[in-house]
């Protein structure tokens, strides 16, 4: 299956959490729960177990041993390999970088987003910020050019939400960036800075 086929979100999903440590598909879902993923991503389990098969297809997943906990049914753990591993990182990459329209994907892409180093998250997110500023500033233009010409508000209002969203999405970007930057924010992924661990 093409790399770009098989990249969904419930894969880059399963692939992230795999980075952090081997785990059932139980212990996915638990640790979703507890971040508030799950409020984000309606993911069903159905998606998991469909998707888990594929990526251990394509080489990106292993299985492992069974284990059983209480009463519970025996549950096969998986675990990410060294070319499940450089596949997230290529998809964060991707997802962090654009395009702009895919929201879903890059809520994903910054769930774990510190598969990456950070100085390579801040570039991406600088660079989507720099697309996004010529975006916003050109609708803004057209906007007022029409606005200008007498065209009246409620015929504007499909573009003029849109540019909204946009001008938030840049005022984040532009903010968090900032923040990333700061040695004191902590950092989970590779060459990790930080002395806390408290995400301030």
């Amino acid at each position: 299956m093409p790399a770009r086929l098989l990249r969904t979100p419930v894969t880059v999903v399963v692939l992230g959490l795999l980075a952090e440590r081997a785990r059932h598909v139980y212990d996915m879902r638990r640790e979703m729960r507890e971040r508030g993923h799950d409020r984000t991503l309606k993911i069903k389990n159905a998606s998991f177990y469909d998707a888990l098969p594929r990526l251990v297809g394509a080489g990106l997943i292993t299985e492992g041993e069974t284990v059983r906990e209480g009463a519970r049914p025996e549950r096969t753990v998986y675990r990410i390999t060294e070319k499940g591993g450089s596949r997230l990182r290529d998809w964060l990459r991707e997802l962090l970088d654009g395009p702009e329209d895919d929201t879903t994907g890059f809520m994903v892409a910054l769930m774990f987003m510190f598969a990456l180093p950070r100085t390579e998250v801040i570039a991406l997110l600088e660079r989507r910020a720099e697309r996004m500023e010529q975006q916003v500033d050109e609708t803004g233009q057209a906007l007022d050019a029409a606005a200008r010409s007498g065209v009246a508000p409620v015929f504007l209002a499909d573009h003029a939400f849109p540019q909204a969203l946009r001008r938030a999405e840049l005022d984040w970007l532009r903010a968090f960036t900032v923040r990333l930057r700061d040695p004191a924010t902590y950092w989970p992924g590779p060459a990790s800075d930080s002395p806390t661990k408290d995400g301030r």
